[in-house]
Order: structure tokens, then sequence, then C-alpha cells
């Protein structure tokens, strides 16, 4: 077989179609999503401690020479232990139920050691450690890798699969940086850091590495959104629109009056529409601000001029949602019709006549809206809830073949406003930074572990009451970290807390017909407590649900527990959010206090990039980043504004047209992530 990056995983040495299954269920499928599944941080055995200086609890390597070994039985086997001295003292290797070691080991070999040490027995002890001769390693211990594992894959399997295959594919890796980059900025080449961030020889050059990998990843996305930007200038004059009728009478009709913040959005998006050039503009704000009252203003504003508009939103059950809201709003003002693929195929069909017919002036819809048999009559305006959601291309999608659309992008994740002109570069923005009035604030604590019964106790009563709640989870199932899993806090509340009471769990685990079948009973009412995972986090609006308890919290930053939190008091009740930590003790209770009393979600993202750095963020924008987990590359401010600056730099030096380096990889690369921008533009 020809070697290649795009090469199915299940097919490299050591994989296999069970592996490789598993492999997949962390996004991994081919061999470059291989190279890109980095480690989020390594363990360094490199340095020898003698064995005297040793401390209960050490992580360390020790080398010496075995000077007795003995096994004797356990309640779980034979238990083996080898004496190594290093003439300072002895350490015990103890090995529990694994007979085959005794086969491995030597009385007078000299041998390398690596792992947590303790005082047991009147001796030092180091149970199950990692084994090297000392002469395959010049004397030193290993630097290990150490990935986001799972269940039935573990780190180490990882680490081992990775590095099985890393030599025969790292000659098929392209270099990406132009020379002079890459030196300014004391970064590696691709091939160089790949091998030292899956293979460090020192934990100096993993950092290097890890430096180089954030500095592409975000080099990468600056060149696609000002390539964005820069066809979105060059679209020649766009009709503008110049009548507003519609969307004013709608706006009269309101049981409510526009917050100032939604008035001077409403007011940048009319200038956008009366320009001759096509509107690209982000509406960032909190959950409850309104964006979506000023978004059917822009529909409107396209339906009152002669195009149909469309609204896409990431699930279908925030679909539904917005399907139902633009009924109840604006359903007299214009035909409102509905697509996702879940409808039968008589409805589909239908809807698509009637969208190709110009009979539906604003579409809702999912994904199944981004298909190339979805035909338009005279489509002037896209919407897109949650923008992260989307990718770059699929937005692209839902414009290809026809004149470019107008396109407002609505987001509730909080970016910091120092961050926000980076990551949104392709857009301008506008910001939605007023609830309106009357709206409560959600009652927040943070609780010690200890009592965490006590949340449950409140989350009990407004069930009672008749309302509805959420648990939410870090993870899916349990792992090493001991943080709470759903899985887990499913069946200990099911069989405690909450026994007799309706229990759902949702994660993204699960096949997506029952996600959705979970979440869609959720929002019935047909059962009361959902445990969940932040799949939550979008897509779904129950106005009864009043209580939430985020269970090991110092795994999420703040901007996403603000988020989590804007899930509850939808509909003006009295609502209530406990904070959890996994632990007593926990480092993080201080910056989580910070979350009972700051309810502003740019504030939250603010605190969250000093604390946390920008990665996260980055992280919740999936904007053609592949499966490459940014959050584990250390992106700082520093790496930011450098590769923008670096991007805008080889932008002009390709329209210039006269490159001294070989740029073919390069916007290879960003076309196989945010699909061929320049091939799209020229098709229209």
């Amino acid at each position: 077989m020809q070697l290649s990056l795009d090469q199915d995983v299940r097919y490299l040495k050591g994989v296999g179609p069970k592996m490789a299954k598993e492999l997949n269920s962390l996004g991994v499928e081919t061999v470059q999503d291989l190279l890109d599944y980095f480690p989020f941080r390594i363990e360094d055995f490199s340095q020898i401690k003698r064995i005297r200086d040793l401390n209960p609890g050490d992580e360390v390597t020790i080398s010496g020479k075995v000077v007795s070994l003995s096994t004797m039985p356990g309640r779980r086997g034979p238990v083996l232990r080898a004496g190594v001295s290093d003439g300072s003292g002895i350490c015990y290797l103890v090995w529990y139920n694994t007979p085959y070691m005794a086969k491995t080991i030597r009385r007078g070999m000299q041998i390398i050691a690596s792992g947590k040490v303790e005082w047991r027995r009147q001796s030092w002890e180091m149970p199950h450690p990692l084994l090297q001769q000392s002469g395959e390693n010049n004397g030193k211990g290993p630097i290990l890798a150490v990935y986001h594992s799972k269940a039935g894959l573990s780190s180490s399997v990882i680490s081992r699969i990775i590095c099985d295959n890393l030599d025969p594919y790292l000659n098929l890796v392209e270099e990406l940086l132009p020379p002079d980059i890459i030196s300014r900025h004391g970064l590696m080449g691709q091939r160089e850091a790949y091998e030292n961030i899956h293979r460090p020889s020192s934990s100096a050059k993993w950092e290097t590495a890890r430096r180089t990998f954030a500095f592409r990843e975000v080099f990468l996305q600056q060149m696609a959104l000002l390539m964005m930007k820069k066809e979105n200038e060059a679209i020649g004059p766009v009709p503008a629109f110049t009548r507003f009728s519609l969307p004013q009478v709608f706006v009269e009709s309101l049981p409510f009056e526009l917050t100032r913040a939604q008035a001077k959005t409403i007011e940048d998006i009319r200038q956008d529409l009366s320009s001759p050039r096509l509107m690209n503009r982000l509406i960032q704000g909190d959950v409850g601000s309104g964006k979506t009252v000023v978004a059917i203003w822009a529909l409107l504003a396209a339906v009152n001029n002669g195009y149909q508009g469309a609204l896409l939103a990431p699930t279908e059950i925030l679909a539904r949602q917005h399907y139902e809201t633009l009924q109840e709003l604006s359903g007299e003002y214009a035909k409102v019709g509905f697509l996702s693929g879940s409808l039968a195929a008589s409805e589909k069909g239908e809807v698509l006549d009637r969208v190709a017919a110009g009979s539906i002036d604003i579409l809702i819809g999912t994904h199944a809206m981004l298909e190339p048999y979805v035909k338009w009559s005279n489509l002037g305006l896209i919407v897109t809830d949650e923008q992260h959601r989307f990718g770059v291309k699929q937005r692209l999608n839902l414009s290809y073949g026809m004149q470019m659309p107008h396109v407002l992008v609505m987001s509730a994740t909080p970016i910091p406003r120092s961050l926000a002109l980076t990551i949104y570069g392709d857009l301008d923005i506008s910001v939605i930074d007023e609830l309106p009035h009357g709206s409560s604030k959600v009652q927040t604590k943070v609780l010690d572990y200890s009592d965490r019964k006590d949340a449950y106790a409140v989350l009990r009563e407004e069930v009672q009451k008749g309302h509805q709640a959420y648990v939410v989870c870090p993870q899916i199932s349990e792992g090493k970290s001991g943080r709470k899993s759903a899985e887990y806090v499913f069946e200990e509340l099911s069989q405690g807390y909450l026994r007799g009471i309706e229990i759902g769990l949702a994660h993204g685990g699960m096949p997506k017909d029952l996600l959705a079948q979970q979440m869609q009973d959720f929002s019935q009412g047909l059962t009361k407590v959902l445990v969940a995972t932040t799949v939550i986090e979008v897509g779904i609006d129950v106005p009864n649900a009043t209580c939430m308890v985020i269970e090991g919290a110092e795994s999420f930053g703040l901007a996403t527990l603000h988020q989590l939190r804007g899930r509850i008091g939808r509909g003006g009740q009295q609502a209530f959010c406990f904070v959890i930590p996994s632990s007593e003790g926990t480092s993080s209770m201080a910056r989580l206090k910070t979350f009972e009393t700051v309810f502003d979600g740019f504030e939250l993202a603010e605190i969250d990039l000093l604390q946390r750095g920008p990665g996260q963020f980055f992280g919740v924008r999936q904007h053609g980043m592949g499966n490459v987990n940014v959050q584990d590359l250390g992106i700082t401010v520093d790496v930011i504004v450098k590769a923008r600056e670096e991007a805008r730099r080889v932008i002009e030096i390709i329209e210039e047209g006269k490159p001294s380096f070989e740029y073919g990889a390069l916007v290879n690369e960003v076309r196989r992530r945010f699909g061929d921008l320049a091939q799209h533009a020229r098709s229209r």
C-alpha cells in the first residue's frame, strides 16, 4: 500500500479495526489526524535521582543494579519484588500479579526504573515502574508524552501507536511555514516539531514543538480569515436594500421595548444592508440578550426588499425553537418554512419546491440546508446561530453557485474583546451588552464537595414544584482524573438522591438519533432532570428549567460555566445554579468563587483570558481547526499577535506575485481545512 497522510488509521501497525474504532471516537480517522493528536503534557523522568534523596510520593527515575529478587503470594496473585541498589540505598520495584516479569528481571542486571515511590514496610517501593536497560538510553530515563485517553484506549497505547508509525510517515509531511518565519520566531520545521512533540528528547524541545504547532494553528486560521475578508471586499457592488417598513412594523408590534444595545445593533445592520457592499457581521451577546429579535428584523428586511432569508442552527431542537419563535413573532409578516434531515421525504420535497418557487420567505433549519439539492429562488440573507458550530466551508456551501448573500452571525459564546477581532477576523462586530429590562439573575453558589447533597436537595424541591433541572458533568465516562462522569452521575442519581424522578442522559458519545431523542424528551417535559455533558451548552431552550448542578466545575472555564448557567431561568422564574468541584481543597476554588458574583459574560471571558490563556477561546470556534485540540497547545496572546501579523505579510507577498518561498503546501493546507475559497469565489 502506498503511504499517504490521508490513509485510514486501521491499516497502521498495531491498530486494526477494533482499535481504529476507539481512535475514531477521539476524532482520529487518518494518519494526519493521528499526527495532530497532540499530548497535553509530558512526564519527564530523564533526570536520575539518588535513592538516598527520595521523598514519599515523588515521581522519579532511579538507576542501579538488581541485587535481590523474590516472589511471594499475594491476595490477587504473586507479588514480585526486585531490590535495586545505586550505592546510596535500595528501592524495591514491585509487580502485582504479573508473573511474566519474573522472566524479564535478572539479578545483577543494570536497569533504569521510573515511577512513583512510597515508603512502605520500612523500605522504598516503586510499584509497576517503567523499565529500561541503561545502555539503551545513555543513563537517562524516558520523557513520556501524555494524551487524552478513554476507557479501552490508554495514553500509553496511543503513544505506542504514534511512535510505532511516526518514522515512515514523517517523510510525507510538507513544510508549511517559510524559513524566515521559523527563524524569526524560534520555531521548528514541521517534521522536527512532530518528532519532538510525540517523542521528545528533552522538555525544552517539547515546549518548542508545542509552541510551533500553536503558532501554526493560529497562523493557518488567520490566513483563511484574511483570504475570506479580501474575497468579500473584492466582490463587486450588490443591490442595496431600500425598504425597511416591514421590520419597523414588526418592532412596533412587540410587547416589549428594545434595549439600547439591540437598537444600536439594528442600526449597524441597516447601514450594512443599505450600502453597496456585502454585509458580514457578527452579533455577540449573552444568552437572553435578545439576539433573535435582531435577527428577525434583518430577515424581514430581506423579505421587504424581495429576497429570501435563511436561519441556520446547529441542532434540530434549536432550529425548531427558532421556527416556533419566528412563527409566533413574524408569522403574519412572512411565510416561514422548516427543513431538517428528520423530515419525511414527502414533507422535505414540498418544502424544497416552495423554497425554489419563492413561496417560502424565510427558511429555518439545520445543516440539511447546506445540501446542494436546496435551490433558492432569491436568497438575500443568511443568519447563522452559534457560528463556531459551523466551519467556513459549510457557510460558503449555503451560497454556492449564486450571488453571494448578506451574512449575519449570532453567538452567545463570550469572547474577550481583546481577542474578538482576531478570532472573528472576517466579520464586522456588534455587541449586545445589556439584558432586557426585568431579567433576573440566577442565584449562583459554589459548594464544597462535602456539601454536594445540599445542591440535590434544592434540585429535588424545584422538580417537586413542577420545574426541570440540568446536571452537567465534564466527561462522558469514568477515567483516572477523578472527575464525575455523566454516566456515573446518571446511575448515582437514579438510585440515590433522585430515585423516582424521570431522569434523562445526554452526551456526545451517543448515537445522534438517541441524543436528539433525549434532548427532545427533556424539551417536552417527559423527563424532569437531564444529566449531560456540555452538549446542552447551546441548542436547547427549556423555559421550565430552573435549577442546574455543575459537577467537576474546575474542568470548565468561567465563560463556559456562564454559557451553561444561561440554560436556566429563561422562563422568568427564580433559578439556582450550584457549582461543585471534583474534590475538597481544589486550587480552583478562588476562580470558581468569581462565578458567584459576576454575571457579565464578557467580564468572565476576560478573567478566563488572564487566568487560563486564550487557547480555550480558539477551541470553541471550530473554524477549520480539524481534529487539533488547540486548548492543549498553550496558545498565548503573544503567539496570536505574531501569527496574525505574519499571515498579513504572507498574504501581501502572495498578492504581489514575488514569493521567495514555495507557498503551495501552505495554500493547499488552508484549502484542505477551510475549503477552496478562491475557487469558490471564481465560481460565482
